[in-house]
Formats: structure tokens, C-alpha cells, sequence
């Protein structure tokens, strides 16, 4: 009987998927052949050499069809329809393989060539290339796979000589040459259709920031004149005087501003009613059900009665709107009121006042540990009239060994948070206004959290802050809690154990007294890039100018606040990530975590709430959570006791693949450990040297990834590769893998369950 080692199992599954891809072209109709791709050939040397690569590859990826589609190098979607092979049931496996999840193939005899030369020049013209040339064949090998190639001569690209604005006595002609050394079109600069778009786009906005309100881009006119010889072209910009109306040449004011605050999108007619309303600084508050203080709309409005028309300050008004929280629908009109005047309406859609929502979670560890953990948030978007938001939260969770030989102590936690946010900035004897499209805001907190495991110890935490958070634009956004005050009281249990819990990082009974800021840069948006970028910067301080000013010393100058000690230390954490598109359905994210505690003064270490922790689902996931360093200590003894550090190093990677709409893999690799800032006799080898990187823990893995768009769940198995602990030349631990040996599985392969990416 054939025996296959499970280690090797992944890889015979993958050489079977391989082989049987390889048959595909045995499926196909008689006579016709798989479409495999295209290939471009710039046959001339007008295109520059660093240039070439790039316009061969826009050039291929424009060809239509497009081809089978693979994961790994294998058309797994085309080799999955023919697994299923035809069949007439509507319902079963065979039907949803083929059907939902397989993919036919693209024939080479559904790929017109003569159509896709003529998208070539097309584009090669609105590049620049207007003498360009295209050729194509099909060419198809003996396993009926065929390639589209296509030879370009491009021809010279012109570049544009001169550019002229066609005046005339027009106030709107006026105000495009007064501001035409903007344009876009600049001498030298090569053709493009895009550059023409884009400089009619400009006008365009520039003429609706000085009030032309029906102006359009479609009014201007560009003529490309490319008689003049070398290679260039003459550019003239006019206005289409014939098409444009009389009102798109005026510019108009705003007049009377209304503002629905409890509007219905399919309400009665009374509820667009001018009737009833209250008058605040010029804007006219209609509020039937009297939901809203009226005297909250005019520090979010930036449109205000007599201004010029501006399409940006419409547009910053409507964000506005939208980001006070309490409105669900957010829309306007404008409405002629007389000469170059406008009225303006907004009407507002609230959300429901009060909601609940209920989250929960799972997670289990190699060590025979499963558990829970929710949470039950009730909300109130308008508590006081004012766009408030009241945000009541209850959490908690467990841990729990359901098996093994040696028993580990179960952990609980439980959690509440009261929070309370004002959409404006309050700050004493101070009225801060912005004018940004986002709105500041101004939060309180109190929050109490507890945490046991068994009859280990137990930590209580009780926390009181008040601070702001606003964005500076859509990447932008800052946290600064100048106000922060938590008591921790840390409870040891069942002392006479035989075992020594006092690692002395874990236990802090105290007061952590300072303030944190807190910047976030996120260059991802709606639209998907080719690159994206985000960083994360946190500084958070704890008794600095008190311990100072007390000369505080937690050896010989010890220092108390109310009657507790508190904490003395600087605490930096930037988290630097970078996302890379791949393909249409491959994608690479990689990770950069540092994380600096600087106890001093009054403290040795940080408070245990403040520490960092290495391992888990969402870290180093080929690691139990919490128990990996710090540096080479490794307790054998009490291996359930989590371990906590002043210093931190992570690095993550994964290239994620789409398999099918909501189903991801991905193979990642995670590095990283924690260290501690002062010496420990407890924890050797846990201390912080110039040998921090011989001490880094690492291990990949493979996972998957079900995307149900209200929440992603993920599934990892992670296999650690290198163990710090081990002697110094022996911690990388390849050669030690063996998923046939239970004994190996059960001490090396971490399986891991959580909501969302973990990065």
C-alpha cells in the first residue's frame, strides 16, 4: 500500500493540480486552441529604451479577452471546469464547480485581432504616436496554445510647440487668460489626450471657484494643428461660444441657505417646507421633530450666504455634514433665486438615534487552548441634540485547556467603556474653529478592564482621558490625549505554588499619569493603487516632569502619587507597513514594528499594561501568544506564564492570493522578539544587547482568508523556523521539520483563528 508523508502531502496536491492543468487544451473544441496571452514587439527605436518595457506591457494588457486567470502558475479556475465536466443538473458539486467557481476557457478563435490593432493605434495616438503601425498573428504550438503577437512600429512622438488661448471680450474669457500660465499644456511636453482632458478639467474648476456654476469642461475646445512639421504640434484652447448657454458666463452668489435636519428620503411634500424655521447666522434651520440644536450647524457649514459660488467649499461643507456622524444621507441642490444669485438646500438623512451591535470571536493555540471573545456596544449618535455621540461598551472573553498533560491556567477578561464624543474641539478659554473637510472632535473615556488567569494573579486597570482626534486630510489623522490617568492594581495569588511568578515585569500596582499623541499616514484609498503606504507613530509619557521635579528613584529616592506610585518612562511605537499590487488578484504586504519603553526615575520596567508582548494570532504566529521571549529566556518549568518586554522588534511579509470572490490564501513569514530595557535576574538572556539580531524568533506559514465583507475571517497555520532560545548555532530549525511525527506537530504547528488581516 502506498504510504505519503502528511509533510509531503501539500506538494503531491500541488503536482497533481499541475499535471492535470497541463491537460486542459484536451477539453477544447475541435480545431480551436487555448488563449495564452499576447506578446508586444516595438519593432522601430522612436520609444526610448527605458520606456519601451513599460508602453510593450500597457499595450499587452490592453488586448481583449483577457486570459484564464491563475493562482501559483496554474489556471486553477480552467482546470476545475474541466474537473467538473459537463454536466445538464442545475444543483450539486459538480454544477457549483463548474459553474460558480471554474472558469471556461478563452479560445483562441474569440480573440479578433484586426479589432484588437485597431485599440493599439487608438492608443498609441492619444499617446503622442499618431503615425503609429501595428501588425498581428496568431501563433499556436502542437499543445493547442496559442499566442496573439503583435509588432508596433510607433513612429516619432510629437511633443507640443506652442500653446494659444483664443480671447474675447467675455468676462469668463478674461478670467481663463488670467490664469492660464497654469496650464497643463507646457511646451516640450509630449502629446497626450489625457494632458488635454486633464487641462479642460482645469479651467473647469478653477472658473467654479469663482463662481460660474454651469460652467462645463465639454464648453472648451482644443485644436491639435501637427502641419507645422518636426514632430510637433501647435495647441490652440478656445471656448465653443455656439453651444454655451447665457447662465454658464455668469457668475453667481449665494443667497438663502436651508438646511433639513430631519428630512425623509421619501417624505411628504411639508417636509421640504420653508415653513418653521428658526434663523441662526444667516442659515435656515427646518426641524419638525425638533432633533437637533440648531446652533450646531453653523460651525460646520463653510458655504455662507453672500459668499461667491466655490464647488471646493460645497464640497468641504458636504464632508462636513457627513462626518458630524449623526447622518446617514447627505444631499443638496441649488436653486436659481434672481440674478447671479443661488439658493442653496441641504437635506439630512440621520441614522436611527440608538443602536446595539454584538461582535464575537474565536481563537484557539497549539497548546490544547481554545477560547472566546465578544462584545455588546449600545450607542446613542445624539444624546444631548448636539451630534454627541454616547458609546456604552461591555466585552469580555476566555481561554481555556481542553486537554493535555500538564494543565495551564485558564484566562478571563472583562471589559467596560464608557465613551463621549463632541464634534468640535473644547478646549478651555479657547474657540478653535477649522475649516477642514473633516471634523475635529473631542473625547472623554473611562474604561475598566480585568484580566485573571486562574489562581495566578489578577490585574485590574481603571482608566480616565481626555484628548482629540481630528484628520488634516484623508491620510492624515491625529490623537493627542493630553489628559490621561489609570490606576492598575496587580493581585498575585496562591503564592505558595511551586513555581516563581514574580518575573517581575508582570506585577505593577500604580498610577500611570501623562500624556499620548498618536499620528496615522494611510495613502490607501477607495481606489486600489500599485502602491500604498501606511505608518503609524504613538509617543506616550508617564510621570516625566512630577519624577523630575521629586528626583524620584525606584532605588533610593522611591516616589508616591495619592498614596500609590506611578510610572516614570518614555514609550515610543512606530508601525511602518507598505502594500504592493501584484496582479489584478495578487497582492504583497509586508510589516516593520519597533517598539522603544524607556523606564527611568521612578520605574525599572513599564507597567505591565504598557509592555510589549511577542506571539499570536495577529504577531508572530508560529508562536502560542504572549510566550515568546523576552530575548533567549525560555521557562520550560512554566511555559504558560506569558512574558512581557520593554522592547520590540517585528517584521512581517505575505503575498495574498484571490482564489475565489471571498475566499484569500496567503504565505507569509513573521520576525521579531522582545527584549527587556534593564536586567532582570528572573529572565536571563531577556535583556536588550548589541546581539539583538542573533535573538530574532521567525516562522512561516500558510493561510486562508473567507471574506464575507461585513467581516473577514482568518484561519493561519504558522511553523516556527528559528528559536532563539536554542544554543546559538543550532536556532534555525529547518532540517528539524517533520509534519509526519505527532510528537513535532504537537510542540511546532500553531493554528491560529482571527477577524480581519493582521496587518
Amino acid at each position: 500500500m502506498l504510504k505519503i508523508n502528511p509533510g509531503n502531502l501539500l506538494v503531491v496536491v500541488f503536482l497533481a493540480l499541475l499535471a492535470t492543468s497541463c491537460s486542459n487544451s484536451k477539453h477544447l473544441p475541435g480545431g480551436d486552441s487555448l488563449f495564452k496571452g499576447s506578446k508586444v514587439h516595438i519593432v522601430d527605436n522612436e520609444v526610448a529604451k527605458k520606456n519601451k518595457k513599460a508602453l510593450q506591457n500597457d499595450l499587452a494588457a490592453g488586448v481583449r479577452p483577457k486570459t484564464n486567470s491563475k493562482t501559483l502558475g496554474i489556471r486553477l479556475k480552467l482546470t476545475l471546469y474541466n474537473l467538473a465536466g459537463d454536466t445538464k443538473k442545475k444543483k450539486g458539486i459538480r454544477p457549483w464547480l463548474r459553474n460558480r467557481v471554474g472558469e471556461p476557457p478563452v479560445l483562441a478563435s474569440s480573440v479578433n485581432l484586426n479589432f484588437n490593432k485597431e485599440l493599439m493605434v487608438n492608443y498609441l495616438q492619444n499617446r503622442g504616436y499618431f503615425s503609429a503601425s501595428v501588425s498581428a498573428r496568431m501563433d499556436t504550438n502542437k499543445k493547442k496554445k496559442a499566442t496573439a503577437k503583435f509588432d508596433v512600429a510607433t513612429g516619432p512622438l510629437y511633443k507640443i510647440n506652442k500653446v494659444y488661448f483664443n480671447n474675447d471680450s467675455s468676462n469668463i474669457a478674461k478670467k481663463i487668460d488670467s490664469e492660464f500660465f497654469k496650464t497643463l499644456l507646457k511646451p516640450d511636453a509630449p502629446y497626450s489626450l489625457a494632458l488635454v482632458k486633464g487641462e479642460r478639467n482645469r479651467i473647469d474648476a478653477e472658473l467654479k471657484e469663482l463662481g460660474y456654476f454651469y460652467f462645463k469642461p465639454d464648453y472648451i475646445l482644443v485644436i491639435v494643428d501637427s502641419s507645422i512639421g518636426g514632430n510637433k504640434v501647435n495647441m490652440y484652447v478656445k471656448l465653443k461660444k455656439r453651444e454655451i448657454p447665457q447662465e454658464a458666463y455668469t457668475a453667481y452668489t449665494t443667497n438663502d441657505i436651508y438646511i433639513y435636519a430631519s428630512y425623509k428620503l421619501h417624505g411628504k411634500s411639508e417636509d421640504t417646507s420653508k415653513a418653521n424655521d428658526v434663523i441662526i447666522e444667516n442659515y435656515n434651520i427646518i426641524d419638525n421633530k425638533k432633533a437637533f440644536k440648531p446652533k450646531i450647524f453653523p460651525d460646520v457649514m463653510i458655504v455662507e450666504k453672500g459668499d461667491q459660488y466655490s464647488l471646493r467649499d460645497h464640497n468641504i461643507t458636504l464632508n462636513r455634514l457627513v462626518n458630524m456622524g449623526v447622518f446617514k444621507f447627505v444631499k443638496n441642490r441649488f436653486e436659481p433665486a434672481g440674478d447671479s444669485l443661488l439658493d442653496v438646500f441641504y437635506y439630512l438623512t440621520p441614522y436611527p438615534k440608538k443602536s446595539l451591535r454584538f461582535e464575537i470571536g474565536a481563537l484557539t493555540q497549539n497548546d490544547n487552548r481554545a477560547g472566546t471573545e465578544g462584545s455588546i456596544s449600545w450607542r446613542n449618535r445624539n444624546a444631548f441634540k448636539g451630534a454627541e455621540e454616547l458609546l456604552f461598551k461591555i466585552s469580555g472573553g476566555f481561554e481555556a485547556q481542553y486537554s493535555g498533560e500538564v494543565k495551564q491556567p485558564n484566562i478571563y477578561n472583562f471589559g467596560a467603556e464608557t465613551d463621549l464624543s463632541f464634534p468640535r474641539f473644547i478646549v478651555p478659554f479657547l474657540n478653535i474653529q477649522t475649516s477642514s473637510q473633516f471634523l475635529p472632535r473631542s473625547i472623554i473615556k473611562l474604561k475598566y478592564n480585568y484580566e485573571s488567569e486562574s489562581d495566578l494573579l489578577r490585574i485590574n486597570s481603571y482608566t480616565a482621558s481626555y484628548g482629540y482626534d481630528w484628520k488634516e486630510g484623508p491620510h492624515k489623522e491625529h490623537q493627542f490625549y493630553p489628559i490621561n490617568f489609570t490606576y492598575v492594581k496587580t493581585d498575585t495569588l496562591n503564592r505558595d505554588r511551586d513555581f516563581n511568578l514574580l518575573y517581575g515585569n508582570l506585577i505593577f500596582d500604580g498610577i500611570i499619569l501623562g500624556p499620548t499623541y498618536e499620528f496615522t499616514y494611510n495613502s490607501q484609498g477607495s481606489i486600489p493603487k500599485k502602491n500604498a503606504y501606511y505608518f503609524d507613530g504613538l509617543i506616550d509619557l508617564s510621570g516625566n516632569l512630577l519624577g523630575l521635579a521629586e528626583k524620584a528613584d525606584y532605588k533610593t529616592n522611591p516616589q508616591t502619587l495619592l498614596g500609590s506610585t506611578y510610572a516614570q518612562y518614555i514609550k515610543l511605537q512606530p508601525d511602518f507597513r507598505y502594500y504592493r499590487r501584484l496582479g489584478n488578484s495578487t497582492s504583497l504586504a509586508t510589516r516593520i514594528m519597533a517598539g522603544l519603553g524607556i523606564p527611568y526615575g521612578n520605574s525599572s520596567v513599564l507597567p505591565n499594561i504598557k509592555q510589549f508582548w511577542a506571539g499570536g494570532n495577529s504577531d508572530l504566529r508560529g508562536f502560542p501568544s504572549r510566550l515568546l521571549g523576552p530575548g533567549t529566556f525560555k521557562d520550560t518549568a512554566n511555559s504558560y506564564i506569558e512574558t512581557l518586554g520593554d522592547i520590540k522588534l517585528e517584521f512581517n511579509a505575505e503575498i495574498r492570493q484571490n482564489i475565489y470572490k471571498f475566499l484569500n490564501a496567503a504565505v507569509f513569514y513573521d520576525a521579531g522578539n522582545i527584549w527587556l530595557y534593564n536586567n532582570n535576574p528572573a529572565l536571563p538572556g531577556g535583556t536588550f544587547t548589541s546581539n539583538f539580531y542573533k535573538e530574532l524568533a521567525a516562522d512561516v506559514g500558510f493561510g486562508l482568508r473567507f471574506d464575507f465583507k461585513i467581516l473577514i475571517l482568518r484561519l493561519d497555520l504558522g511553523i516556527p523556523v528559528r528559536k532563539p532560545w536554542l544554543p546559538e548555532n543550532e536556532r534555525w530549525v529547518f532540517k528539524q521539520i517533520d509534519f509526519g511525527d505527532p510528537s513535532w506537530r504537537k510542540e511546532n504547528m500553531v493554528f491560529n483563528i482571527g477577524i480581519g488581516y493582521p496587518f
